[in-house]
């Protein structure tokens, strides 16, 4: 019985030790794909591309400047309720 857990055991570590590994491999894949893609992306100036590119950026300053405001308003909000709220 206790050759049995050992085992048990050791196959659960040795697999535990697998999957790692394969995942670091796969991450790094991953990684690799991903900016081969990238500098692939990068060198494409077709007008289209440069035009996505444009709109995105400019939509990114958007987003920024969206969230600037919605978190000057919470805190606006926020500051607001605590002055209105009594103090314990």
């Amino acid at each position: 019985m206790e050759q049995q857990v050992k085992d048990g055991l050791n196959f659960i570590l040795g697999a535990v030790n697998t999957v790692k590994v394969e995942a670091e491999k796969a991450i790094s894949t991953i990684s690799s794909e991903f900016q081969t893609l990238a500098a692939k992306g990068a060198q494409d100036q077709s007008e289209v591309s440069v035009n996505l590119r444009k709109y995105l950026q400019e939509g990114l300053v958007q987003v920024e400047t969206l969230v600037g405001k919605a978190n000057t308003a919470l805190a606006d909000a926020k500051e607001k309720v605590a002055s209105v709220t009594p103090k314990a």
